[in-house]
């Protein structure tokens, strides 16, 4: 076997003697009892590596490196999963529910979501929007909540308020997607999402809710988050434009992106906890850990300066609920 079976106290020898970790803490077999080999050190290695032996291709580790250091970064990425899947879905639940509510608002309840004609340019637009009403059919139908059963047995039909709530995010992205213009305006004009014109920017708003969208299956399948991006996936908008000029050459979406854009759809208050929260982590871990190691773990996020948090709390973006 390429991997023979390594019991705990092999593992801690492998990591002192091949890897070069101290493993000296009195709880470093437990912190692989309760993480795993893998889980741990194959997860969350890479910003303790400084080089690769050209001999042997085996990864040489920056001097000093300690296992709780590493078990300190898989700690921050386990804590701000659980943060970002909290905040996005609460971002997420607003945002349907106003989307159900102004569909019919603005049509006076007029259009229903399943017939095709009750969405832009309906007859260019026929194949996508007969998908998505497809694929929103047969998530409802595959349901068992009671209030499904109770709508359908009773009226014989789904209110669009229920449907939002019970698609998923992705068929309810394509939902807003094909909608009117009028319904996308709306939900930007509450969300302040601008172009540089000052004109209602359908494209960041379906772009930001897909890349919540993406961090938060990511965050549901627990999966190393702090590190996660999207390539050439970047959309710039109006804080991107106004933070420091190296954040503008960018060109792949990470987790900076999505702390921009939930600046758009969540509270001032929950918005500046978790951006605290945040900046309380990086800043301790700053002074816990080599340099360079920190600066791979910052720059893995996207983030230029732990001070850039900062500049994403000043000119709170306040809704105009009264007005919605």
């Amino acid at each position: 076997m390429d991997k023979p079976f390594l019991n705990y106290e092999e593992q801690l020898k492998h990591l002192v003697e091949d890897k070069k970790i101290n493993c000296d803490n009195p709880k470093a077999k437990e912190l692989l009892i309760r993480n795993g080999y893998f889980n741990l050190i194959n997860g969350y290695k890479t910003p303790f590596v400084c080089n690769i032996d050209k001999e042997t291709g085996k990864h040489i580790y920056y001097p000093g490196t300690k296992i709780e250091q590493i078990a300190m970064v898989k700690e921050f990425d386990d804590d701000l999963r659980i943060h970002l899947l909290k905040y996005i879905t609460k971002a997420e639940e607003e945002v349907r529910t106003i989307a159900g509510y102004k569909f019919d608002d603005l049509s006076m309840g007029t259009s229903k979501w399943d017939d095709k004609t009750s969405y832009a340019d309906y007859q260019n637009n026929e194949e996508n929007i007969l998908a998505m009403i497809n694929s929103a059919t047969e998530e409802i139908e595959r349901s068992e909540l009671d209030y499904i059963n109770f709508y359908t047995q009773k009226h014989n039909m789904i209110p669009s308020w229920i449907f939002v709530k019970i698609i998923n995010f992705s068929t309810f992205i394509n939902f807003l997607e094909c909608s009117n213009g009028n319904l996308k305006d709306s939900i930007c004009n509450l969300y302040h999402i601008y172009d540089s014109d000052g004109k209602p920017n359908h494209k960041l708003l379906i772009g930001s809710l897909h890349w919540m969208r993406k961090v938060r299956n990511s965050c549901a399948h627990n999966e190393r988050i702090y590190t996660i991006e999207r390539k050439k996936g970047r959309i710039k908008d109006q804080y991107i434009m106004s933070m420091r000029k190296s954040y503008q050459r960018d060109r792949d979406q990470k987790l900076i992106d999505l702390l921009v854009y939930l600046k758009y759809f969540l509270d001032v208050d929950s918005y500046n906890n978790l951006i605290q929260y945040i900046n309380d982590w990086l800043s301790n871990m700053e002074k816990s850990l080599n340099p360079n190691v920190f600066a791979n773990i910052r720059g893995a996020t996207g983030i230029k300066e732990i001070n850039d948090l900062q500049f994403l709390l000043l000119n709170p973006n306040i809704k105009d609920y009264e007005n919605c």
